[in-house]
């Protein structure tokens, strides 16, 4: 197996998401077979992303679903420590206006349609 030659993700500069998408267009650009995925991005990660690859499970390492899924939410959570209520802002509409649509989109919830009563 050959190895991309993609530059490492820099977690101060890189946009995960665009990251992320970058790699798997690259992936099946040089037909890069799924299973390989996930040690293809571990070659490419430093920090805590690096941190996130080491605490896989050994069932979940090979796993490239897995992988992104807690690269995500680790990434999500930490900017959700960072961020600030924007003036007459209450909690709720924080969370809703920065993380919900994005934590939801993520666990692939579906919203249910809406049924009009008469």
């Amino acid at each position: 197996m050959k190895a991309l030659k993609l530059p490492p993700l820099n977690e101060q500069k890189d946009d995960l998401d665009l990251y992320l998408m970058h790699f798997e267009r690259a992936c099946a650009a040089f037909e890069v077979r799924p299973e390989h995925w996930s040690t293809q991005l571990a070659r490419l990660l430093q920090g805590k992303s690096l941190e996130v690859y080491q605490h896989l499970t050994d069932s979940d390492v090979e796993k490239y679903d897995v992988l992104k899924a807690q690269l995500l939410t680790g990434r999500l959570v930490e900017k959700v420590q960072r961020s600030k209520l924007k003036l007459g802002e209450t909690p709720d509409q924080f969370v809703e206006r920065r993380y919900l649509v994005k934590w939801r989109k993520m666990a692939g919830y579906k919203r249910p349609m809406r049924t009009s009563k008469i």
